[in-house]
């Protein structure tokens, strides 16, 4: 669905020269001139997630009615900055394009979305300038989707202070940082910041700095690099030194924190590769004794025994499906399972699922036993009581667990000419039952 939104939005300059402080935020004496676009859709849409989003393309997106690029065939020497204010729209980059400065977070957020192969670049211009990504005011979050490349001239700085956080997602994308730094909440004053590689993405930096991940000595503001899924991080010089304290302090992590990170150092190439692992997953269990046939008693109680190793638990099944403890069965989560008051119903195939998993539960291995065939017993022999009464009378039948009772009835019956025989067919002679009969 589209819907037009109309805005008004005052026309900010990007002032670069005064933003940031210290070395790292000197910019460069341009000779060109420098127009400011800052990011203002009027062709907005809506997905079906009611998530709005508007197109890079579209000069009616932007404040000077002009889509942004490096430089303006109709103004000699004018090239185009690219301010966002809002994270409100979302502004999706499906052509190859660049741009002079890219401030995704100039005045209060904003979400850059490089998809469908585009090539972007930002910051290319004969002097060249930062990227902001959540800075100098956040929020602000970039993503490069699968097979899209985005190269950045100079530094790229994610994330400045506690409200203004930055988020890289290369979604199966390329990132370039090849001539300056990458900071992931550098400046270390509050917040923290996320740059995630994934679905074979790849970073590529010039150098690892001190302050890549955050600026040494405060804690209170790190960055945080999470490789995924066939990523990388390829970095143009020895970098191994950073990565121990990195990994220990939970900043340089794979798989969301479940795996590790290896580096390693290619001397010939001099370059440092870091590539996620994902945690190996622990032994599957061997069964050294499996459930085995037996026949039950209507009545009587069905065991069956498993053992496994090395194992975490044990699930018992029956006919496939998963049993619980309740209504005659228990222990159906432990070595043994029991199966009381054992029924026609209950005869079938029982087996049981070793599970073993590693320390945190996030990894498991699992192994299915044979089945093992529970039958009731083709016959039972139940107990009969003789009745010899008078003919024409009527007797009650009773029987008790104890010879003290107490007494239920099992039938009522009338005598005829001959002996009454009254059958107890729910109980099989394996259990102890005592009868009485009482004439009315």
């Amino acid at each position: 669905m589209k819907r037009m939104i109309n805005t008004s939005q005052p026309l900010k300059v990007l002032l670069l020269a005064g933003l940031l402080a210290g070395p790292m935020l000197a910019s460069n004496a341009i000779a060109q001139s420098r127009e400011d676009n800052h990011w203002s859709p009027q062709d907005v849409y809506t997905d079906a997630n009611g998530n709005q989003y508007a197109y890079w393309d579209d000069a009616n997106n932007w404040s000077l009615a002009v889509v942004p690029i490096i430089y303006d065939p109709n103004q000699a020497n004018t090239y185009y900055n690219a301010a966002f204010d809002s994270a409100a729209v979302t502004c999706i980059v499906t052509n190859s394009t660049g741009v002079g400065q890219l401030m995704c977070g100039f005045g209060g957020g904003g979400v850059i979305d490089i998809e469908n192969g585009a090539q972007f670049t930002a910051g290319y211009h004969d002097n060249g300038d930062w990227t902001g990504i959540g800075f100098v005011a956040g929020p602000g979050t970039l993503i490069v989707g699968p097979g899209s490349d985005f190269t950045c001239a100079s530094h790229l700085w994610v994330g400045q202070g506690t409200a203004d956080q930055g988020t890289v997602l290369i979604n199966g994308g390329t990132l370039h940082v090849p001539s300056g730094e990458l900071g992931v909440s550098w400046n270390g004053i509050g917040g923290t910041n996320y740059i995630t590689i994934t679905n074979g993405g790849a970073l590529y930096i010039r150098d690892w700095a001190t302050s890549t991940l955050g600026a040494p000595g405060h804690p209170q503001s790190i960055g945080i690099m999470d490789l995924e899924a066939g990523s990388k991080v390829v970095i143009t010089n020895n970098a191994l030194s950073y990565m121990p304290v990195l990994i220990a302090s939970n900043q340089l992590i794979a798989f969301g924190g479940v795996g590790t990170v290896q580096a390693t150092y290619n001397p010939s190439l001099n370059i440092t590769t870091l590539i996620p692992l994902a945690l190996p997953g622990p032994p599957t269990p061997v069964f050294s004794v499996s459930p085995s046939n037996t026949v039950v008693s209507l009545g009587g109680t069905a065991t069956f025994t498993a053992t496994a190793s090395p194992v975490t638990g044990y699930s018992w099944q029956f006919n496939s499906a998963p049993l619980t403890d309740g209504n005659g069965i228990s222990g159906s989560q432990t070595a043994t399972l029991h199966v009381a008051n054992f029924s026609a119903a209950e005869a079938g195939v029982y087996s049981v699922v070793a599970t073993n998993a590693n320390a945190g539960n996030q990894y498991r291995s699992f192994a299915l036993s044979q089945g093992a065939t529970a039958s009731a017993e083709s016959f039972s022999l139940y107990p009969v009581v003789t009745v010899n009464g008078v003919n024409g009378s009527t007797y009650v039948v009773q029987y008790a667990t104890t010879v003290s009772g107490p007494w239920t009835s099992l039938s009522t019956n009338t005598v005829g000419a001959g002996p009454l025989y009254v059958i107890d067919t729910a109980t099989p002679l394996k259990i102890s039952r005592f009868y009485r009969v009482i004439q009315q």
